[in-house]
C-alpha cells in the first residue's frame, strides 16, 4: 500500500489489512497484531461508524445501546467488563433466534434480517480485539446494506453487488477521516496554533468532539488559518464533504488523541 493508492482505495478489507499489518488468509486466526499501525481506539471507533452508517436500517434498541457501550470503550471511559457485558446482550438473543433466522426463507427472512444483522454487528463490534472488531465489522455492515436494500435477492445479484460496492467506498472513506495521512508520515502540529486567541482552536475542536458535531469543521478550518496553519491536507479535510466521524485524524491531532 503506497499513500496515493491509500487516497483513492475502494476495498476496505485491502486498506485494513494494511493497517493490521499483514496479509492475514484469515484474520479471525490471527492471534495478535504485532505490526499493527492503527490504536485500539481508531480501529474501535471505525467499527462503530460501519454501525452508525446504517443504523436508520437497524431498529433494534438493544444494539444502539451495546454500540454507545463500544464506543465508550474505545474512549476509555468503559470497563472491559462493561464491554463483556454489553456483548452478551447482544448474543444471548442472538443465539436464541439463531436457528430460526438460520431456517427462514422469502417474507420471513426478509423481515427477521433487520434485527439478526442489527445483534450481530453489534457483537463484532465489541469483540475483545479491535483489529478484528474492525475488520468483521466493515464487512458486516456493507453485506447487511446489501441485503436490506435489495430484499431477497441472491448475492450475485447486480442490484446486491452494486450496493454492496457503494457501501464499501464509503467505509474507506471513514479509514481516511479517521486514519488520514498518518500511516505514511506524522501530521505537523504547530504549538502556536493551540496557543493562538486563547486556545481558540483546541476549543473548537473539543466542542466538535464533545458534541459529536462534525459538520463544524470547516469552522474549525477557519480558526486554523487565522492561528496561522497553511496545512493544505489538514484544511482541506476539514473543508472536504466527508464523512466525517468520531476519530477524525485532525480533531484527534489537536486533542492529541491517539
Amino acid at each position: 500500500m503506497t499513500e496515493s493508492k491509500w487516497l483513492s482505495c475502494t476495498d476496505t478489507s485491502q486498506m485494513l489489512r494494511f493497517l493490521l499489518g499483514g496479509d492475514y488468509p484469515r484474520v479471525q486466526d490471527v492471534e495478535s497484531f504485532p505490526d499493527c499501525r492503527a490504536s485500539a481506539r481508531k480501529l474501535r471507533l471505525f467499527a462503530c461508524a460501519c454501525y452508525h452508517r446504517i443504523r436508520h436500517l437497524l431498529p433494534d434498541t438493544r444494539a444502539q445501546a451495546a454500540v454507545e457501550v463500544a464506543e465508550q470503550v474505545a474512549e476509555g471511559v468503559a470497563s472491559e467488563e462493561e464491554r463483556r457485558r454489553a456483548e452478551a446482550t447482544v448474543r444471548e438473543p442472538l443465539d436464541a433466534m439463531e436457528s430460526h433466522w438460520r431456517a427462514s426463507q422469502g417474507a420471513e427472512r426478509i423481515a427477521l434480517e433487520p434485527t439478526h444483522d442489527a445483534l450481530a454487528l453489534a457483537g463484532v463490534i465489541l469483540w475483545d480485539q479491535p483489529q478484528k472488531a474492525a475488520y468483521y465489522a466493515a464487512s458486516n455492515a456493507h453485506l447487511t446494506f446489501a441485503c436490506i436494500a435489495n430484499p431477497g435477492d441472491a448475492s450475485s445479484n447486480i442490484g446486491f453487488c452494486t450496493s454492496r460496492a457503494a457501501e464499501e467506498r464509503v467505509q474507506t472513506d471513514l479509514l481516511r477521516c479517521i486514519f488520514g495521512p498518518l500511516p505514511f508520515h506524522p501530521a505537523y502540529l504547530d504549538p502556536s496554533w493551540l496557543a493562538w486567541n486563547d486556545g481558540t482552536v483546541p476549543r473548537v475542536a473539543q466542542a466538535i468532539y464533545d458534541d459529536t458535531a462534525f459538520e463544524r469543521l470547516p469552522v474549525l478550518a477557519d480558526a486554523l488559518e487565522d492561528a496561522g496553519c497553511t496545512d493544505a491536507e489538514i484544511l482541506g479535510h476539514c473543508r472536504g464533504p466527508g464523512p466525517h466521524v468520531q476519530g477524525c485524524w485532525v480533531v484527534d491531532l489537536l486533542l492529541g488523541k491517539e
